[in-house]
């Protein structure tokens, strides 16, 4: 079965490939650029020479060389220039990239969830222990203080307003607070 990683593996193996191939077309190339060199070199000593037979084999040589030459040419510049698979097999490796990588990333969004199910099971636990706080802070003051007037002032007569106006406690750091948006965003993701 293809992942991600067999098809990444693929891909390097062609690239390296082709990079193997390339080297070998260029250095087939400064062959037959130094066979032509040397065939020129015959032919022009054939001619010194006047000898019809080194010239016509020089010739020949450098009919060869030139040829040979061409080739690795053009071998290199498809081997440089050319796409290394046919247009059907390059769309639908993207589009099995993605696939996988989706799947890959909803495993991600799966394990992301139930830690975010944790979490709101601990936001629900600090709800809950906020609000016996509260009621807690409430029993004081209504029934150890009994509401007196004077127990919600400073001692200076100053109205100490979270007392004279209702105690409720609101922690500093409340993790219910976050719940509701973290539901908020993963139900947002699961809806696209």
């Amino acid at each position: 079965m293809e992942t991600l990683q067999t098809i990444e593996t693929k891909i390097e193996k062609m690239i390296e490939q082709n990079k193997k191939d390339i080297q070998k077309a260029e250095a087939e190339l400064v062959k037959a650029n130094q066979a032509v060199s040397n065939a020129q070199e015959k032919l022009i000593q054939a001619q010194k020479e006047i000898d019809s037979q080194k010239y016509v084999k020089a010739k020949d040589d450098l009919w060869i060389a030139e040829h040979t030459r061409e080739f690795y040419d053009k071998q290199l510049t498809t081997l440089k220039n050319s796409p290394l698979i046919p247009y059907e097999e390059f769309h639908a490796m993207i589009k099995d990239v993605e696939k996988f990588a989706n799947e890959e990333q909803k495993t991600y969004f799966e394990l992301a969830y139930e830690k975010i199910t944790e979490i709101n099971k601990l936001g629900d636990k600090s709800l809950e222990k906020t609000q016996s706080v509260d009621a807690l802070l409430k029993k004081i003051v209504k029934e150890l203080g009994k509401n007196n007037e004077d127990y919600k002032k400073s001692k200076d007569g100053a109205i100490i307003s979270n007392l004279y106006f209702g105690i409720s406690y609101e922690p500093r750091q409340a993790l219910y607070h976050y719940k509701n948006q973290l539901e908020k965003l993963f139900d947002h993701i699961l809806d696209h």
